[in-house]
């Protein structure tokens, strides 16, 4: 009889134990297919004829947010290319033509808990998505595309060389930080370029050069900041994560570009850090960039 009822317990822990992996994995099932829609916004406005506005000599502060709906460029961008007119004005219609355009997304598991979304041609193949505004060194790079158990927590890089197109990563749990090229960001269903406001070209090259001599190599640590400082000596690092390895080298300069101050930095923090003007964005909703 004792036995029995040894039985029946061990079989009711057992059952317990099935029933709740099922609806925590039922529960992540949801919360993933919630999100997912989250990951690429396409305009929901009409496109408008902007070439009036290309055309004249001095553009309005106005003009620069109707510009910014309808292509995804900043004053930054759009002043940089109108440098050259003519083939200026063609580039940014073409930004407006593909800001508007439907994409097909597809998502993909690249970690044992993390998922990406990708654009994808019509046979499935990730492919460029946009085309993407002139860049410097220092600047930085977030995505939304990857989540994981539910949060959507982006993706985050920092720009070491623009001439040769290489940027900063940290990439997966797993991997050291390593040197990538820009272009896989074309392939992300949603962009975010952004830059310090009212800095020098000298000061971003100092910011961008720090990064790539000092944080190459790094080991991907989900727990710096909560297990230890958030903001170490250089030569201490021991390990980091995507957005706080974009967030470490400014800070070496003064500039705290995490908006909530919180020990995790994250993509959304640095995406709303009042330090950074928007030179592009792509999939994301331009009244607000990351709610």
């Amino acid at each position: 009889m004792i036995l029995q009822k040894i039985k029946h317990t061990k079989h009711k822990k057992s059952a317990f134990i099935i029933t709740a992996i099922l609806l925590i994995f039922t529960i992540i099932t949801i919360m993933e297919a919630i999100i997912e829609p989250a990951g690429y916004i396409r305009p929901d406005y009409s496109k408008t004829d902007i070439s009036t506005i290309l055309e004249n000599n001095t553009i309005s502060e106005e003009n620069y947010k109707e510009l910014f709906y309808q292509t995804g460029l900043g004053k930054t961008a759009i002043d940089e290319i109108l440098k050259d007119k003519d083939s200026g004005i063609a580039k940014i219609l073409k930004f407006q033509e593909i800001f508007f355009k439907e994409n097909n997304i597809s998502c993909e598991s690249i970690g044992i808990i993390t998922s990406q979304e990708s654009i994808v041609n019509a046979e499935g193949k990730i492919m460029y998505g946009f085309n993407l505004a002139p860049y410097e060194n220092g600047y930085v790079l977030i995505t939304k595309a990857t989540h994981s158990l539910g949060w959507r927590h982006g993706h985050a890089a920092i720009i070491t060389d623009a001439e040769k197109g290489e940027t900063l990563e940290a990439v997966i749990l797993g991997s050291d930080t390593i040197l990538q090229n820009i272009n896989k960001w074309r392939t992300y269903p949603s962009f975010i370029m952004l830059k310090l406001k009212d800095t020098s070209s000298e000061t971003l090259n100092e910011i961008a050069n720090f990064a790539k001599n000092n944080l190459i190599d790094i080991p991907y640590g989900l727990t710096i900041g909560l297990t230890s400082n958030k903001n170490p000596d250089p030569k201490s690092i021991k390990s980091t994560q995507c957005s706080h390895l974009a967030w470490y080298p400014f800070m070496q300069f003064g500039y705290d570009v995490d908006s909530d101050g919180s020990w995790l930095v994250t993509p959304k923090d640095i995406a709303n850090s009042d330090l950074f003007e928007v030179v592009q964005i792509y999939g994301v909703d331009p009244n607000e960039i990351w709610p």
